[in-house]
């Protein structure tokens, strides 16, 4: 219990830095200290009313030291926890692809799990809006891993930001332009921090631009940032406005198909008669 509250990290592999992982390790201790005793004090208390004075103090005391550690073990695991949930699209992602597999084999057999094997990914490859989907959500966890990364240097370089003070990635998904994210900034952070920042954040992404907006009218933790890698409005629209230009019309007349609805194009005011005047209802009582 007590080298899991030391101020070092644990293990050979280091998982989380060092600065972060030595103050979530004091905040740990400070939480076992007050949530101990807050819960210790209202344990007693109650239990004084039902039981003899002894027995409810050291059932608060029992009750107090076992709430102190739990929420104390909580926080001190919170940056595990943190990039648990970096990874957590690479962690669904491999559970699928290999436990996917394995479990039509134990259902159907393992010939039908090879041929399950082998079709998707063909299947995946072959058919276009398939494999475009595809490529567009394989670029979520690479901008969210990005993000983290340039977020990182920017909390180093802000002055007084603490440690662990990285934005927590709440949901990501693909957009016709590229990718949109959403934060929860952490206390220390604030738009105004981000200003000037985009195009460093968009080379960090490998995008063409990088928009960040606040998400919410009530939070201004939460906000969205819109990475931009393409131009979905690039391609060309075909549209039957091009028979109103006189030296397009006779090009584009042939091709362009329009609605039997739609007026005669090409007709000038002049042309149009002017529908009679409507008959006068009613006279003069």
């Amino acid at each position: 219990m007590a080298s899991l509250f030391r101020d070092r990290p644990v293990g050979a592999i280091t998982i989380v830095e060092t600065p972060v992982s030595q103050w979530y390790a004091r905040k740990a201790r400070v939480t076992v200290a007050v949530v101990g005793v807050a819960v210790d004090a209202v344990v007693t208390a109650v239990l004084s009313v039902f039981c003899p004075l002894l027995l409810a103090v050291a059932l608060g005391a029992l009750a107090g030291l076992a709430c102190g550690v739990l929420a104390g073990v909580l926080v001190r695991v919170w940056p595990v926890l943190r990039v648990l949930w970096w990874w957590s699209f690479e962690i669904a992602s491999a559970a699928l692809v290999v436990g996917g597999p394995v479990t039509v084999a134990h259902l159907a057999g393992r010939w039908v799990a090879l041929a399950v094997v082998v079709l998707v990914p063909a299947l995946a490859v072959v058919v276009g809006p398939v494999r475009r989907l595809l490529a567009m959500w394989s670029w979520v966890p690479v901008v969210r891993h990005r993000l983290r990364l340039c977020f990182a240097g920017i909390v180093r370089g802000a002055g007084g930001v603490r440690p662990g003070s990285l934005p927590l990635v709440l949901w990501s998904r693909p957009t016709p332009a590229g990718e949109r994210v959403w934060l929860w900034l952490r206390p220390g952070l604030e738009l105004a921090d981000l200003d000037g920042k985009a195009g460093r954040i968009a080379v960090a992404c490998w995008a063409k631009q990088v928009r960040i907006l606040p998400a919410s009218d009530r939070y201004a933790a939460l906000l969205r940032v819109d990475v931009a890698r393409r131009d979905p409005l690039a391609g060309r629209v075909e549209s039957p406005l091009v028979l109103l230009i006189p030296g397009l019309r006779e090009k584009y007349l042939a091709e362009v198909p329009v609605s039997p609805g739609m007026p005669p194009v090409g007709l000038e005011l002049a042309d149009i008669p002017e529908p009679p005047a409507p008959e006068p209802r009613g006279g003069r009582r």
